[in-house]
């Protein structure tokens, strides 16, 4: 399917790249992402899947980094530090169109080296353990799977990957969920389905 095309039907279920993102950029990041010297031909063989990805990309070029704020592209080799656990969860804020706020995000070190992370959600207070390794702990990320109910928001975060050890993080109703999988075809999941990732111990929230 052709470039142009793809952008189309993305539009359509309301995805745009921010002000910034050209059609030489994609390519220069896709070149980057993949190697593959004919990135144009490999877009368009690859339908949706790609573009996707940058959906949830970001680049110094761009004025506030981020590619969009519809969705969170990551590859767990690269979540090596406390700091990015803020980010991340911030970023999390940031795709739900208000409905879920991350604030007051701190890390802490406890007494027997574990490491926590405090902070607020819609104003209730809360706190998780996580890790010391340079990839990300998979029961951080389950974490969030279960805050639209908790919360009753009309949205909850999704899923896709292809596979390998990138994917996306995404945040929907079950209507705009239902929408994407018949117009793309990339299958994409509720968070927390699957068994991707690890069920946080009970004793992780201690608030």
């Amino acid at each position: 399917m052709k470039f142009e095309k793809q952008i189309e039907i993305f539009k359509t279920l309301d995805y745009e790249f921010v002000d910034g993102v050209s059609k030489e950029l994609i390519l220069d990041d896709v070149y980057e992402m993949t190697w593959e010297e004919e990135t144009e031909k490999y877009i368009e063989e690859n339908p949706f899947l790609i573009l996707y990805y940058l959906f949830g990309w970001g680049s110094p070029a761009i004025k506030n980094y981020n590619y969009s704020d519809k969705c969170i592209y990551f590859d767990l080799e690269f979540f090596d530090t406390s700091l990015q656990y803020k980010w991340f969860m911030e970023r999390m804020g940031a795709i739900t169109n208000g409905e879920i706020h991350f604030s007051d995000i701190t890390i802490e070190t406890d007494l027997n080296d574990g490491e926590w992370i405090n902070f607020k959600v819609n104003n209730i207070s809360k706190r998780w353990k996580i890790g010391k390794t340079s990839l990300i702990v998979s029961d951080f990320v389950q974490h969030f799977s279960s805050l639209h109910k908790e919360l009753g928001t009309s949205g909850q975060y999704t899923y896709y990957s292809d596979g390998g050890q990138q994917w996306v993080i995404d945040y929907a109703n079950v209507l705009e969920q239902e929408r994407f999988n018949e117009k793309t075809g990339l299958n994409r999941e509720w968070l927390g389905e699957g068994g991707h990732f690890v069920n946080p111990s009970k004793n992780h929230d201690r608030y």
